[in-house]
């Protein structure tokens, strides 16, 4: 009986070994709506599509089907979204690369691209349709979720409208690097 002991527990761990073993977890799943939503962004531009060569004109997701040549230096591009749904056009306004606000700096007078219908559900794909230029105005509220931005319309317009936008709703704008229009003296 001794000798079995020893026998009964080395095949007891060996059969909850094999039984652990032989259990599968579910595959790790990538599709949620966060992933979804950046990668619609990384995949696409933004393209110009109201109010066209001004710094307070509406942009909208497109696809890039052209990127600009020697002799043309026009981009073509099809809008996805917005009041020119489905229409090919030919712009040189083209955001070509956009991430989204994290917990870097905004520094004052930095230019983003922020969500026009500013939705509270940070995934909210329904309300991606227009998108204006902003300028960060103050940021002293970013800890709470949302930082001042300023609207400015011309190179004159220093008293620029400014509203409190939810930072989920706000994007760098990495490429083309874009300035604030109005003259500093």
């Amino acid at each position: 009986m001794k000798k079995l002991i020893p026998f009964l527990l080395v095949f007891c761990t060996l059969v909850c070994l094999a039984g652990c073993r032989g259990s599968k977890e579910a595959p790790y799943d990538r599709s949620d709506y966060k992933q979804e939503y950046e990668r619609l962004f990384r995949r696409n531009v933004f393209a110009q599509c109201e109010n066209m060569g001004t710094f307070y004109a509406t942009y909208c997701l497109a696809r890039l089907d052209q990127k600009p040549h020697g002799e043309d230096p026009r981009y073509k591009v099809t809008f996805l979204r917005g009041p020119l749904k489905g229409k090919t056009v030919l712009t040189r306004r083209v955001i070509t690369k956009t991430l989204p606000v994290d917990a870097g700096p905004l520094p004052k007078g930095m230019v983003v691209l922020r969500n026009f219908d500013n939705p509270r559900n940070a995934y909210d794909t329904e309300h991606l349709d227009r998108w204006h230029l902003a300028v960060v105005h103050d940021t002293t509220h970013a800890d709470k979720g949302h930082i001042e931005l300023e609207f400015p319309r011309d190179a004159n317009d220093f008293m620029a409208a400014r509203e409190s936008i939810y930072l989920h709703n706000i994007r760098y704008v990495v490429k083309p690097e874009v300035k604030d229009i109005r003259v500093w003296l």
